[in-house]
């Protein structure tokens, strides 16, 4: 299992999880690891900067489903603890969260490098090891085309689910 974040302008962490699933503080671990970085990071101001823009509470919005450890109160109350808003999503939604598109292409571009370097699967700590290096080679290689475009098309989606009133869109 990984977990993964982007923004309009560029891939954020991947994070390779253990194999056990993942509950809230686990994810709370997750998101303090990776979503926060990457804010940190966007945030972050060049030590040549001579003017600084500052964004406000809408230049970020956060999108998850309704995957149980998204939602737990804790974890809720967490993000907004942290004035990160949260995108609400419909309680049986079509998958609206842009990265299921780009998880779409990342696993064929993983299974493809995964089948130049590696003969067979193996669990071996050394190999699991691997793979998880071969996992944010595959991701860091994924060209900012795809990101923009998912981007670009989130009005179109969120029309449309309103539109069918949270129910099946071609989305």
């Amino acid at each position: 299992m990984v977990w993964a974040c982007f923004t309009g302008e560029r891939l954020g962490p991947l994070i390779v999880c253990d194999e056990r699933g993942i509950g809230a503080d686990e994810y709370e671990d997750i998101l303090y690891d990776g979503l926060f970085s990457l804010i940190d990071d966007i945030l972050e101001i060049p030590d040549d900067t001579k003017e600084v823009q500052v964004a406000n509470e809408t230049t970020l919005l956060f999108m998850q489903d309704n995957a149980p450890c998204h939602k737990a109160n804790n974890i809720l109350e967490f993000l907004k603890e942290n004035h990160v808003p949260v995108m609400e999503w419909p309680p049986q939604s079509p998958d609206l969260n842009p990265i299921e598109n780009l998880w779409t292409e990342f696993k064929v571009l993983f299974h493809k490098r995964f089948t130049e370097l590696f003969n067979y699967p193996s669990k071996s700590m050394e190999a699991r090891y691997r793979y998880g290096e071969v996992l944010q080679e595959v991701w860091y290689s994924q060209g900012i085309e795809l990101v923009t475009a998912l981007i670009e098309s989130m009005p179109r989606r969120c029309a449309a689910v309103i539109e069918a009133k949270g129910g099946w869109t071609k989305y």
